[in-house]
Formats: structure tokens, C-alpha cells, sequence
């Protein structure tokens, strides 16, 4: 199983996002102020989350405006974030916000570490994280502890390639954003990349009896597999080892 070195510009010590810690490993207290006229120094754009006719897909987190917060800003955590009106542009890897002024923004957000967003009654977590030769945003599927479960995504738009030969026709009449999802299992600043595959996930955990043993009494337990049992076991491990 190979593993990737990984620099975090924060690890969570919290549950996905109460509590950030600082690349020392010291926890510290700040209160952030002025947070909008920080973050909409940017250029002002014009965006439409809608998907345009004859397209599949979307390169945004939101199909519209969710509600974002600040968990870490400059290694430190936010005690009260300003709550935004924000969305994710996830081929691009880059933040967008409403200002007051009712304008879309897209800042400079390379001191901000961690960030929340909330749609409805769902919650998604992302961490800045340096994978794969740059750094990012990701997001954060596990709750902090032993092992941090992180997804990256890549977005790709292919055009409608259509074409009719009368007797042969070949290729798709839509354009298309296509996902692609690499999961990481991070320990000790270490990434994993895993699949979603048991046998893949209980190789990960090879150095490790204990955690390799509750996820196997975890997976049996689920009949199916997926992305959401994969969070749900690197969460039951965490648990099982915060209290030995």
C-alpha cells in the first residue's frame, strides 16, 4: 500500500469543525474580524450555477448559494465566523462568495485553512491540504481522530462529440462535467490513497490490528459498501481508539 507525504496547513483536533488546531499542534483563540471586506478584495464576477442547456453536470459544490464559515484562518481558529452566502467551483478549486454589495466574488483565500458549509440539513467539511503536488481543498468525510478520511475531486468537461454517418452514428449529443473521486486515509501527516473496496481498505490498516479489526467488525455489520460506510468506519476506529 503506498503512502504520500502530505502537509497539512491544518489538521482538525475537532469534530469537523467546532475546534481548529495550528501546525505546531498548539491550539490557540482568535476572534476574526472584518471578514467580508478581507475576502471580497477579489475581483467581482458574474456566476450562474444553473447548468446550461444540453449539459450534464455541474462544476459547483451548490446548484446555488449555500451558507459558508470560516474554521481556520492564518493556523488559527475562528471563534465566531461572519456566515457567508458561498459556493464551491470544485474544477477550478476555488471559493466564491456573495458580498453585501449582492456581487459574486472569487478571493484569495490562501490563509484560510479550514471552511463549513451548510445546505438545508447537510453539512460538508473541507481542510486545505497539499496532495498531489499542490495545494487544495478537500473535503473532510471522517470526524478527527487516529485516522483523517479526506476526498479530493477532479472535474472534467467533455463538448457533445455527436456524429451521424447515417448507418453509424457515434459519440453524445450533450456536453458533460464528469467527477472523479480519490479518497485519502491520513495518519501522522501520512496519505493513503484507498478505494472503495474492503479488501483495499483493510490493507490500509495493515500496521495497525486494532483499527484493521474493528473495521472488519464494522464492514460485516453493512452488507453494502460505499462511501458513507467508509466515513462511518474510519469514524468507528477513531472512537474505539480515543477511548483505550
Amino acid at each position: 500500500m503506498k503512502s504520500l507525504a502530505i502537509a497539512f496547513c491544518l489538521l482538525m483536533s475537532f469534530c469537523y469543525g467546532a475546534v481548529a488546531q495550528d501546525s505546531t499542534g498548539y491550539l490557540r483563540t482568535s476572534q476574526y474580524i472584518n471578514a467580508i471586506d478581507q475576502l471580497t478584495m477579489g475581483k467581482d464576477m458574474v456566476y450562474n450555477f444553473t447548468t446550461t442547456a444540453n449539459t450534464v453536470g455541474t462544476p459547483y459544490l451548490y446548484d446555488g448559494w449555500a451558507y459558508m464559515w470560516l474554521d481556520s484562518l492564518d493556523n488559527k481558529p475562528v471563534q465566531k465566523s461572519v456566515v457567508y452566502e458561498a459556493n464551491l467551483d470544485l474544477q477550478k478549486n476555488q471559493l466564491i462568495i456573495k458580498g453585501g454589495d449582492g456581487k459574486a466574488y472569487a478571493p484569495e483565500i490562501f490563509n484560510v485553512q479550514a471552511l463549513h458549509f451548510k445546505k438545508g440539513d447537510e453539512m460538508r467539511f473541507f481542510v486545505r491540504a497539499y496532495l498531489n503536488g499542490s495545494m487544495k481543498f478537500v473535503e473532510q468525510l471522517s470526524s478527527a481522530g487516529k485516522y483523517t478520511l479526506l476526498k479530493d475531486v477532479a472535474v472534467v468537461y467533455s463538448k457533445a462529440d455527436f456524429v451521424d454517418k447515417g448507418m453509424v452514428q457515434t459519440g453524445k449529443m450533450y456536453n458533460e462535467f464528469r467527477r472523479k473521486y480519490t479518497y485519502y486515509l491520513v495518519q501522522n501527516d501520512k496519505a493513503t490513497k484507498v478505494i472503495l473496496k474492503r479488501k483495499n481498505i483493510l490493507a490500509a490498516f495493515d500496521n495497525d490490528p486494532q483499527a484493521a479489526e474493528t473495521a472488519k467488525k464494522f464492514m460485516i455489520a453493512n452488507n453494502g459498501f460505499d462511501e458513507t460506510v467508509l466515513a462511518q468506519t474510519v469514524n468507528a476506529i477513531n472512537m474505539e481508539t480515543s477511548t483505550k
